[in-house]
Order: C-alpha cells, then sequence, then structure tokens
C-alpha cells in the first residue's frame, strides 16, 4: 500500500509527528512501549477520529499529509482473509479505553498481534463513525526494509463545530 495518508495530532507533537508514541502511551492497535503511527486516507476521516478527543480534552490539532510507501498491510476489511487467519475483526470495533478502565486487555490488541506474526507492517482498522471508512495503522516506519512515510505538505488546523456529536 501506499499513498497519502493524514494523520491529526495536537499542535505540541507536530514536532514529533513521525515518532512512535511515548514508551506508557496505548492506544486502540498498541500496548505501552510498541510503535504504532496511526492515520487515515482523508483529511475528512482524519478530522473525524480526533474529533471526540477534541472535545473530550479541548486541545486544537494539526493534520499533517503524509506520504507513504511499499507498507505490506493487514486488511480488516477483508472478512475472508480475517476468516481464513483466525482474526475476529469485531474485537476492533469493542473499546480500547474501556478495557484499559476496567484492567481489562483491549481485545483489539488480539488483532494488532496477528498482524504482526504475519509480518504485516501495518492494519488496516475500520471506522466505527464512517460508513465505510477506514484508517491505516503502520507498527513500522522508516526502517531498513520497512514502509518509509514522509511528511508531504503543509499542516491543516482541524476545524470542529462545539456543539456537534460526539464524533462528527
Amino acid at each position: 500500500m501506499e499513498g497519502i495518508f493524514f494523520r491529526a495530532v495536537r499542535r505540541e507533537f507536530a514536532g514529533s509527528l513521525l515518532d512512535p508514541p511515548a514508551k506508557q502511551s496505548a492506544g486502540r492497535y498498541h500496548r505501552p512501549g510498541e510503535a504504532t503511527l496511526y492515520m487515515s486516507p482523508s483529511q475528512e476521516w482524519s478530522r473525524i477520529a480526533v474529533s471526540g478527543y477534541m472535545r473530550e480534552d479541548n486541545e486544537p490539532r494539526l493534520i499533517f499529509p503524509l506520504k507513504v510507501s511499499l507498507a505490506h498491510i493487514f486488511d480488516q476489511r477483508d472478512l475472508e482473509a480475517c476468516k481464513a487467519l483466525g482474526i475476529d475483526r469485531e474485537l476492533s470495533n469493542q473499546s480500547w479505553r474501556n478495557a484499559l478502565q476496567e484492567g481489562r486487555e483491549p481485545p483489539s490488541w488480539k488483532n494488532a498481534d496477528a498482524a504482526r506474526r504475519l509480518l504485516a507492517d501495518g492494519i488496516i482498522d475500520r471506522s466505527r463513525h464512517i460508513p465505510e471508512g477506514w484508517h491505516l495503522n503502520l507498527f513500522r516506519w522508516n526502517d531498513l526494509g520497512g514502509p518509509t512515510v514522509v511528511i508531504a505538505g503543509d499542516p491543516r488546523e482541524v476545524a470542529i463545530k462545539k456543539d456537534g456529536p460526539k464524533w462528527s
């Protein structure tokens, strides 16, 4: 997979846009200490993906265009591939944040683990808020033999309506 993708980050993290998450950080597809670079194939989908977090923390975000080259991705949109590999793609739709708050391992980590065992460079996440939407999540980038990711233009400010639905 290759092309232009979009990553939204808090303004304070603009200088570390391509860095892995902080060692203590966890997310839908990464445990603390694991690398994952979250992005979307359109600016609008990237905006929607962070809108709920923006409404929670009131922190502004910037969206950067990124050029991704030569990534081998496991695609959770492919139901037959998921079945053939024993991957339950519905696990990725469960709340990773609730699982962590309850002291449980997020179910989506099982799918990320399976994709990593397949030596995939990343995983496609089906959006929970955008019909037919999806997001690209790389497990490795800019390392020898892996996909490359470079900033491909200037950032844009993320704009959301303060009184809109949480994820819109």
